[in-house]
């Protein structure tokens, strides 16, 4: 057996289905039936298959021109293969994150049945990784875009806004459109008044706590006349703040 017949069976593709076409990755040539790719892939052979120069031999019709692939690594092509080769035909078990990088490969060449395949799989271990985490990997891995929308409606309809772990792995700017999108369905027009009888001052201790501000403990213009929504108010007095008698004054 040649070297590279070893390296094939390392690989766990047996020799005897291995046809004379090249795929290329790093230093490894994979042997395939070209079948698979031609039958599905849309994007894969257009820009691949033509020659580099005129007169010049196809690539991948043997190992000296084989065809290279830059977008994906060893580990991943053979995962990718082993849609077609698994001896186990309706077996597909394999870590969520597999099928990821299946769906990517598949979403990248135009394999729309693989990529319906790999959604499915990752849809039925779904439970397995947390909502936040399943959006970033659908769009890490290019899944169909319309395939966010009950991810992020999810997310949105939930009782809880993103913990500070979520925000972390979605990003300041998609966290803040959840924010937005959140208000949006809670609210008629994108308008939210506060709650009948609470006043912008008892909104204070929220405030602070939220974002991490000192506990407001009033200033000198706190008895003017303020106004919400051009309605005149008479500001009550802070809780704590002492009086001019001396006394401590506090809110009801």
């Amino acid at each position: 057996m040649s070297s590279l017949d070893e390296k094939m069976k390392k690989l766990g593709a047996p020799s005897e289905v291995l046809p004379p076409r090249g795929r290329l990755i790093d230093t490894t040539i994979f042997k395939i039936h070209s079948y698979f790719f031609k039958r599905e892939a849309k994007n894969f052979y257009p820009k691949l298959l033509d020659p580099v120069s005129p007169g010049d031999e196809k690539r991948g019709t043997c190992e000296t021109n084989a065809i290279k692939v830059e977008s994906a690594t060893v580990e991943e092509f053979e995962h990718f293969l082993w849609v077609f080769y698994n001896p186990l035909y309706d077996v597909y078990e394999a870590d969520i994150g597999v099928w990821f990088s299946i769906l990517r490969l598949a979403h990248q060449w135009g394999f729309a049945q693989v990529t319906e395949f790999a959604l499915r799989e990752i849809k039925r271990r779904e439970n397995e990784i947390g909502l936040v985490q399943r959006i970033v990997l659908y769009q890490k891995y290019n899944a169909p875009a319309e395939y966010l929308v009950p991810l992020y409606a999810q997310l949105c309809a939930r009782a809880t806004t993103p913990t500070d772990e979520e925000t972390a792995l979605l990003g300041i700017e998609r966290t803040l459109k959840v924010f937005v999108a959140r208000e949006r369905i809670r609210s008629s027009g994108g308008v939210s008044p506060l709650p009948q009888g609470l006043r912008e001052t008892d909104t204070y201790p929220a405030i602070s706590s939220v974002l991490g501000l000192p506990e407001y403990q009033g200033s000198p213009f706190d008895q003017e006349e303020a106004t919400v929504d051009n309605t005149p108010i008479v500001k009550q007095p802070v809780a704590g703040r002492k009086n001019s008698s001396g006394r401590t004054s506090g809110t009801k």
